[in-house]
């Protein structure tokens, strides 16, 4: 039987992705850690009607170089996790494969899917990770897929939360992203990978106060926390990773970090498709300013008793 314990406090990391190599090298001083998903180090592979990932040996072996410097954490992108036709086992291969070279302090997922099937059976990728309805029905799917993957990798095993555009997202009895997420950690063992900009992106989009929200949630389950920017698209403020953090964020950074007393680390999230909106001096002032809030709630020895309401 899992059970959670508390990982090793690892500071401040940054997704490791093919294209950033140039950048890590200017800015590694900056860097403790490395959040990478495996997903991008791999390539497609069609054996009729059914797809596969293999890693791409040189983009592979260019990653395990880069980590044997640092601890890395894995974030996935293709495992699906809310699938009713089920999860993609694909993925967990590629998983144990990095695992099996290169320790992983926990993984982490998107809390959404991307796969399902179409009228005739057929299974599908949408490409986009979509949200799952804030449903018991939702919970009874995931929470054993969740409790299943911290008894298999004896790990921590966290869930991310997503951004999500649709006003009348299937709910039940008033339930709200908040609840959902305290059930699920309650009811599995799994942890939050907790996106601040998803989140912001969300009251920003819905109208609702994230302190509030947030104050509502169990925070003792946070382990990582995400942060990023993205851009505005036909009046919603669209999670793509594409630029710096905003300062509503930052704010939202400092109110949670002592209310945390289980977090362990803080990525900035940067698509590599935008290294040349955010620059390299760009991505070391967000790293710098990450450090600042890491270090001034003394997050390394963190004994709050701050309350989270």
């Amino acid at each position: 039987m899992y059970q959670f314990t508390a990982p090793p406090k690892l500071g401040i990391g940054f997704t490791y992705q093919p294209g950033l190599q140039g950048a890590i090298q200017e800015i590694q001083g900056l860097i403790d850690f490395f959040e990478v998903s495996p997903d991008v180090l791999c390539r497609e592979r069609i054996c009729g009607k059914e797809s596969f990932l293999d890693y791409h040996p040189t983009l592979l072996a260019d990653a395990l170089s880069w980590f044997a410097k640092r601890p890395i954490v894995v974030h996935g992108l293709g495992l699906s996790i809310g699938s009713v036709s089920g999860w993609n086992s694909n993925y967990l291969r590629i998983l144990e494969t990095l695992h099996g070279q290169q320790p992983v302090v926990w993984h982490s997922e998107h809390l959404g899917f991307l796969l399902t099937t179409d009228s005739d059976g057929t299974p599908l990728n949408v490409g986009v990770q979509l949200p799952v309805p804030f449903t018991e029905e939702a919970l009874n799917l995931i929470v054993p897929r969740a409790r299943l993957l911290c008894e298999r990798y004896s790990m921590p095993f966290l869930l991310e939360n997503t951004t999500y555009y649709l006003q009348d997202l299937l709910a039940d009895g008033g339930r709200d992203e908040v609840e959902f997420l305290n059930d699920l950690t309650e009811r599995s063992e799994c942890r939050l990978l907790l996106d601040l900009y998803n989140f912001y992106c969300n009251a920003i989009n819905f109208g609702f106060d994230p302190i509030e929200a947030l104050g509502r949630l169990k925070l003792d389950r946070v382990v990582e926390i995400h942060l990023a920017g993205g851009a505005v698209h036909d009046g919603f403020l669209m999670d793509v990773h594409s630029d710096t953090v905003p300062e509503p964020v930052w704010e939202l950074l400092d109110w949670i970090i002592p209310r945390t007393h289980n977090l362990a680390g803080i990525v900035y999230e940067l698509l590599e498709q935008a290294l040349p909106i955010v620059g390299v001096k760009g991505i070391a002032q967000q790293l710098e300013r990450a450090h600042q809030s890491w270090e001034k709630h003394k997050v390394l020895g963190l004994t709050s008793n701050i309350k989270s309401a």
